[in-house]
């Protein structure tokens, strides 16, 4: 069981040893049709998402943005993970997890983004889900997290290229 020490720093003593960040990813995919359930990315790093080995962070928010000159608005769940396994064997696929391959065992949490807003007239878009509030953990050997997107839209979403759909992480590390 953790030892939670609640008294060792004051309020503002606190405050200052936590560090926000915003991490830059890029969602990399196929420019095939996904459908509904379908993993569109896969193993994406979010590099240096806390602050020592095994530690701990708050995923704060969620920013994704659609730069292919489609609307389409997609409902997205972001599945964050403390290792860098897939969960399919092919992006384009549904999710293949069994009991046999534990990737459920690395798991730290979801949210799904579905707010989109068009930026006319490019078309380009982009979603915000703020408040996420998600406490994850890195592995012990590292600072990095794992993330996957999954189709929730109910129906196909076809990007316009592999680079189009990129996110910006917010965290605020122990």
């Amino acid at each position: 069981m953790a030892k939670t020490i609640l008294h060792n720093y004051s309020v503002q003593e606190k405050l200052n040893k936590m560090d926000v960040d915003l991490i830059d990813v890029d969602l990399t995919t196929t420019s095939a049709t996904h459908a509904d359930g379908d993993v569109i990315a896969q193993q994406i790093e979010i590099p240096n998402a806390v602050s020592v080995k095994g530690g701990c962070a708050i995923i704060q928010s969620i920013y994704l943005q659609n730069t292919d000159n489609s609307v389409e608005s997609p409902a997205l769940e972001i599945i964050f993970a403390s290792a860098n396994t897939a969960l399919t064997s092919d992006i384009s696929d549904a999710i293949e997890i069994t009991d046999a391959n534990l990737i459920i065992a690395t798991v730290l949490g979801s949210a799904t983004v579905s707010n989109w807003s068009t930026l006319l007239p490019s078309d380009n878009e982009f979603a915000i889900k703020s408040n996420v509030g998600l406490v994850v953990r890195a592995a012990s050997d590292s600072t990095s997290i794992y993330m996957h997107v999954i189709n929730r839209s109910g129906g196909n979403y076809t990007p316009g290229g592999t680079d189009k759909l990129t996110g910006r992480i917010g965290i605020v590390k122990d």
